[in-house]
């Protein structure tokens, strides 16, 4: 899934999700072609569409979000550790008055 998030002038950020499986940097070349209308820019994804006018866009990011790293934790051996779930504690405590 890939994130992204537009900057205008004036306008606080704007962010778009789409789950097309294509790589960023034909993704980027697509918004370059929309970008560069005089007037008035669709942008489509998979489950939205923002119309920009292109003279006001500051910044686009596109974050690719299926290839974030994920960190599990191992033993010596390579083997997975048995996580402990956390335990929820009521603490009481009297207040002398």
């Amino acid at each position: 899934m890939k994130t992204i998030i537009v900057h205008q002038e004036g306008v606080e950020k704007i962010e778009l999700f789409d789950d097309e499986d294509g790589d960023i940097e034909s993704f980027a070349q697509d918004l370059t072609k929309v970008l560069k209308g005089s007037t008035v820019s669709v942008i489509k994804t998979t489950d939205s569409a923002l119309i920009v006018r292109p003279s006001k866009v500051i910044s686009i990011l596109i974050k690719d979000q299926s290839k974030t790293l994920k960190i599990i934790p191992k033993d010596v051996k390579g083997k997975k550790k048995a996580q402990k779930p956390k335990e929820k504690v009521d603490i009481i405590t009297d207040v002398d008055k």
